[in-house]
């Protein structure tokens, strides 16, 4: 199991007399250099607009089997037989050990194995070209099907191209950013990049904030293309009850976590998240570009903090010089502030993956039990009413403890490193976790 690979240690970023606790993970094994690259290809999936979860799970199945094993994969006919790796991922593989860039309108010829390609027969070969264009051109931040396409009429071929003048005028503020720093933001932050920059915002912000790195990180990831934070402080403590809606208990299932669209833009700019945290961390020459500002959510593109010689950070006007210049390394950043007695339900939300929040929703779902980032809730109406009935209200059931709201959901503590399509299918021939859950109470 990849998880068996997999070491953790805790780290403890401290402010004077306040400390913050994060994860770390050492050693990937053999075949670490491709379980990155897999690595990589899933988190690019999931965090595409148009994401495809078979791709998701077949990325997962790989990543699973190619973890265990003991000796580095060489060729790809070593992979091909495994259960769980299909053509498309060995295609990927072969073209990784190859040194080649891989190529989706290529097929390994199953008669000759590893290195041997050969092109789909009856393809245009300018329509063949066109798509692979308008794929690239999709694997920019904000750039969708749409603008490809008509990027690509206008006669854009690369994504070197978006930043001439005639096709970077097509873009929106948030595609143009897209393009500016494409390839910083198609460049995986590792774990030590990670954890310097959550040691930075909490040197910068108040001590009374908790920041803790979620994410990709979180589940042991040793790179991935974006950090996300989780941020809590003692004075944010209201829990937004969810909308009444029919009492449905889907509802934001699919949804990303704390991204709710503030009516005025005075009221993101006047909330905790923005005054206290990402203001101070623009004064101090760290963000670049706003992405999204919510009440509760900013997503940005921030360069990444750097030491000097003798240990101490940069000089501030070092910081915001570099910046205007767009010098040094840029990632994609995610801060998500949460309430305190909602920190179990946020953690859950923000460490994923996708395919584990679905599943556990669902669970919630069959209960007739509500979860989303802010807490487990039950829907509550008149005892002359059904439960479903559309007069009634939601009741917080549990938020502050991960562990309290997987046993109501009638399963054993999940370790983040194993919440992934791995553990899913297992589990369901687990005798740890209870198929009916814990049993609804009766509403009087």
């Amino acid at each position: 199991m990849l998880s068996r690979s997999l070491s953790r240690a805790t780290i403890i970023f401290s402010h004077g007399s306040c400390s913050r606790t994060a994860f770390s993970t050492r050693n990937l094994g053999p075949n670490h250099d491709l379980l990155q690259m897999l690595s990589q290809n899933l988190e690019r999936e999931n965090s595409c607009p148009s994401r495809n979860g078979y791709k998701v799970r077949a990325f997962a199945r790989a990543i699973e089997v190619i973890g265990a094993l003991e000796e580095p994969v060489r060729d790809v006919a070593q992979v091909k037989k495994l259960k769980g790796v299909g053509v498309g991922i060995s295609n990927r593989i072969d073209a990784f050990l190859s040194g080649k860039d891989y190529d989706p309108e290529a097929t390994i010829e199953p008669s000759k194995g590893a290195s041997k390609f050969k092109a789909r027969k009856g393809s245009d070969p300018e329509e063949t070209r066109r798509k692979m264009i308008v794929r690239s051109l999709t694997s920019v931040s904000g750039i969708g099907p749409t603008t490809a396409k008509a990027l690509t009429d206008a006669g854009c071929t690369s994504i070197g191209d978006l930043k001439k003048p005639k096709f970077f005028d097509m873009l929106s503020p948030l595609q143009q950013t897209g393009a500016r720093y494409h390839e910083h933001l198609e460049r995986p932050a590792e774990r030590r990049q990670a954890e310097l920059l959550a040691k930075f915002i909490s040197e910068n912000i108040s001590c009374k904030f908790d920041v803790e790195l979620v994410g990709s990180y979180r589940r042991g990831a040793q790179s991935f293309l974006g950090v996300d934070i989780m941020l809590t402080h003692p004075s944010h403590v209201h829990v937004p009850t969810p909308p009444s809606k029919n009492g449905s208990v889907m509802q934001g299932i699919n949804s990303v976590p704390f991204r709710t669209i503030s009516r005025k833009l005075r009221e993101a700019q006047d909330s905790l998240l923005f005054r206290d945290v990402v203001f101070p961390l623009e004064s101090r020459g760290l963000v670049a570009e706003t992405l999204f500002l919510g009440s509760k959510k900013w997503q940005g593109v921030i360069r990444l903090p750097e030491r000097t010689v003798d240990g101490t950070w940069e000089e501030r006007s070092q910081r915001i010089e570099r910046v205007s210049e767009q010098q040094g390394l840029y990632v994609r950043l995610d801060l998500n502030l949460a309430p305190v007695k909602s920190k179990g339900a946020a953690l859950l939300a923000l460490t994923g993956d996708k395919e584990f929040n679905i599943d556990i929703r669902t669970k919630a779902a069959r209960l007739g039990l509500l979860l989303n980032e802010f807490g487990l809730w039950r829907w509550t109406s008149g005892p002359s009413l059904p439960a479903d009935a559309e007069e009634g209200y939601w009741t917080f059931v549990e938020g502050e403890s991960e562990v309290a709201i997987l046993r109501e959901l009638g399963m054993n503590y999940v370790e983040p490193i194993k919440r992934n399509f791995a553990y899913l299918a297992n589990s369901d021939s687990d005798a740890s976790t209870v198929k009916k859950g814990r049993p609804r109470k009766k509403v009087v």
